[in-house]
C-alpha cells in the first residue's frame, strides 16, 4: 500500500512537471504564443517517436480491430482540439490556476462514464463532488480585493471546462478501447492515430505548416526536446500510476494521483517564480498562495467524494 501511494505521488510530480514544461513552451520558446507549431510537435514528432516506443514494448505485436484504431483516431483529434485550447488557457494565466481548473475533467467523466463504460453508476455523493469541485473552479476567478470575478479568468474558466470536456471524453474512449486489449497495443495505436492527426493537418492546413517550419529555423531542437521529454515524463507518470493501480485500489491511486498533482503545480511554481523567475514567474503573494490553497483543498475534498463516493 505505502508504495503504490509512493508511486502515485511520484506520478503526481511528473505530471505536476510536463505542466509547467508546456507553460515555458507557450510563453517563451515559441514567438508570439504561436500554439500551431507546438500542436505539430506533440503530434508528429512526440506520437511518432512515442509509437515507436511502444512497438517495441509491445514486441511488435500489434494485431487491432478497425473499430477501436477508428475510435481511437477520433480520440487523437480529441485531443489535438483540446490541446490547442489548453495552451490558449496556460498564455492567459498562472499555470496554478490552469491546473486547479484542469480538476473538472473528473466531474465531467462522472457523467460520460456510465454512457460508455459498463457498470458504472452516479451516486448523490458523487454528485455533491462534482459541485464542490466546480464551486473551487469558480471561486478561483473571484478577485476578493475588486468583490467581483475577474472576467479574464472567467474566460479561462471557459476554455479550461472545454479542455476539461475533451480531454474527460478522450480518457473514457481510451479506457473503453483498453477493456478488450492489451494496454501497451492501445498506447501504440493511440500515439500512431495521433501522428497520423498531425499529419493531416500538416498536409492540409497551411498556417500549421508554415508555423511549424518557422519554429524548426528559429528553436526546433529546444522545443522538440521540451516536448519529447513531457511526452517521456507523461508516460512515466501513467506507467507508474497504472502499476500503481495493480497493488492498491484504483480510485486510491486516481484520488492520490490527481489530489497531489494541482499541490505539486503551487509549489513548482513558487520555487521557479523564487529561484527561475526567467523561466516561470507566478503570482506567489501571500494572500493568493492561501486562496490557492483553499480552492485545491476543496477540489481534493470533491475528488474524495468522487473517488470514494
Amino acid at each position: 500500500m505505502t508504495l503504490a501511494i509512493i508511486l502515485a505521488i511520484v506520478a503526481a510530480i511528473f505530471y505536476a512537471a510536463t505542466n509547467h514544461i508546456d507553460k515555458y513552451l507557450i510563453s517563451k520558446a515559441v514567438k508570439n504564443a504561436d500554439y500551431r507549431s507546438l500542436i505539430l510537435v506533440s503530434t508528429i514528432i512526440a506520437g511518432g517517436v512515442m509509437a515507436l516506443i511502444y512497438l517495441f514494448v509491445c514486441g511488435f505485436s500489434i494485431s487491432f480491430d478497425f473499430p477501436s484504431i477508428a475510435i481511437l483516431f477520433i480520440n487523437s483529434a480529441l485531443y489535438t482540439i483540446a490541446n490547442i485550447f489548453w495552451f490558449k488557457a496556460l498564455d492567459r494565466d498562472d499555470t496554478t490556476i490552469i491546473v486547479i481548473m484542469f480538476q473538472l475533467i473528473p466531474v465531467f467523466m462522472l457523467f460520460l462514464s456510465p454512457i460508455f463504460l459498463s457498470d458504472q453508476i452516479i451516486t448523490p455523493i458523487q454528485l455533491l463532488g462534482g459541485g464542490i469541485i466546480t464551486l473551487a473552479a469558480i471561486l478561483i476567478t473571484y478577485e476578493p480585493a475588486k468583490k467581483k470575478f475577474d472576467k479574464g479568468k472567467l474566460i479561462t474558466l471557459g476554455l479550461m471546462s472545454v479542455v476539461s470536456i475533451l480531454y474527460a471524453l478522450w480518457f473514457v474512449l481510451e479506457r473503453y478501447v483498453n477493456q478488450n486489449h492489451d494496454f501497451n497495443q492501445t498506447i501504440f495505436w493511440s500515439n500512431l492515430t495521433l501522428f497520423l492527426v498531425g499529419i493531416i493537418i500538416f498536409v492540409f492546413i497551411s498556417s500549421y505548416r508554415k508555423s511549424f517550419k518557422k519554429m524548426l529555423k528559429t528553436n526546433g531542437p529546444k522545443v522538440i526536446g521540451l516536448n519529447l521529454i513531457n511526452e517521456l515524463l507523461n508516460s512515466f507518470g501513467g506507467v507508474l500510476s497504472t502499476f500503481a493501480g495493480t497493488i492498491a485500489s484504483v480510485a486510491l491511486i486516481s484520488f492520490t494521483t490527481q489530489g497531489v498533482q494541482p499541490f505539486a503545480v503551487m509549489i513548482m511554481g513558487i520555487m521557479l517564480t523564487k529561484f527561475l523567475p526567467k523561466t516561470e514567474k507566478e503570482n506567489i503573494t501571500k494572500k493568493v498562495v492561501i486562496r490557492r490553497t483553499i480552492t485545491i483543498v476543496l477540489c481534493l475534498i470533491g475528488l474524495a467524494c468522487i473517488e470514494f463516493g
